[in-house]
């Protein structure tokens, strides 16, 4: 079996009747076949993450493991391209400092926050498919729920993740599964601010890949202008916090308020 990584491992793939090939993605093992009438897709997690192997693996397999079963696409004739495309996820992500960070009043910071992707599995047209075509969606990590908001009445459902916040990229490692997003927070109050969690509306974020395989989202800018936990959220563009040679790879899930402001929910205090 012979493995390769690719940084742009979201280009589109073309598959001989029968192929069948093995992905590794963060903790995700995937396989895709390809038969005269059917796509087969099956998955497992693996145990752990070899931090020296983080790019995409992919191999040549004779078959899908005997233990899986796998998803069954029909056709009369099966597409010959498939593309696996990283999305953000449906719910927003929420995320820890490393430890509780304070803000003065009218000063601002700049977070470097990253969140699992999941992967959409996708026929790209041919000669028989005409537009593209969705299979599945795929988790790379599965994240346990939680809800976030000043009360159990105002807030909403999310996802927890175990990531921190970096102040600086150049702490952050390439992990071709993870999204970061810039996120700056501006004190905009008359008293300290402390941040102890934030919560990342990835429904709303553009998702862009580079040539280096790393995932990155549209900036955020949050403005927090009282002592109310009730603050504000406003997406940026791309820009230079994100590569110049990033490319757009998926767009929202959701549509943006007017004028691309959102509630934000935050741990923030004023001290």
């Amino acid at each position: 079996m012979t493995s390769t990584s690719s940084s742009l491992w979201w280009q589109p793939t073309t598959f001989a009747n029968n192929e069948c090939k093995g992905f590794r993605i963060g903790n995700l093992q995937m396989f895709i076949q390809r038969q005269a009438k059917q796509w087969l897709i099956a998955t497992e997690t693996l145990a752990g993450i070899d931090d020296e192997k983080l790019a995409v693996q992919q191999h040549h397999v004779e078959m899908i493991p005997g233990h899986l079963q796998p998803q069954r696409f029909m056709f009369a004739k099966s597409p010959d391209i498939c593309r696996l495309v990283p999305q953000l996820l449906d719910r927003p992500v929420v995320v820890k400092t490393l430890q509780p960070v304070r803000i003065p009043a009218g000063e601002q910071a700049t977070f470097y926050i990253s969140s699992p992707v999941c992967i959409r599995v996708s026929l790209a047209p041919s000669v028989n498919l005409k537009t593209e075509l969705t299979l599945t969606d795929i988790a790379v990590q599965r994240l346990s729920d939680t809800w976030f908001g000043p009360s159990t009445q105002v807030g909403e459902l999310c996802y927890a993740d175990k990531t921190h916040a970096r102040h600086s990229k150049a702490d952050l490692k390439l992990r071709p599964y993870r999204a970061i997003t810039p996120v700056h927070i501006h004190n905009q109050s008359e008293q300290m601010l402390a941040i102890d969690k934030i919560s990342i509306p990835v429904p709303f974020l553009t998702l862009f890949g580079d040539l280096d395989g790393s995932l990155w989202t549209d900036s955020l800018t949050i403005q927090h202008k009282s002592l109310q936990s009730l603050a504000s959220f406003k997406i940026g563009k791309l820009a230079t916090s994100k590569p110049q040679s990033a490319t757009l790879l998926s767009p929202p899930r959701n549509a943006a308020e007017k004028h691309s402001l959102i509630r934000a929910f935050t741990n923030m205090l004023s001290d």
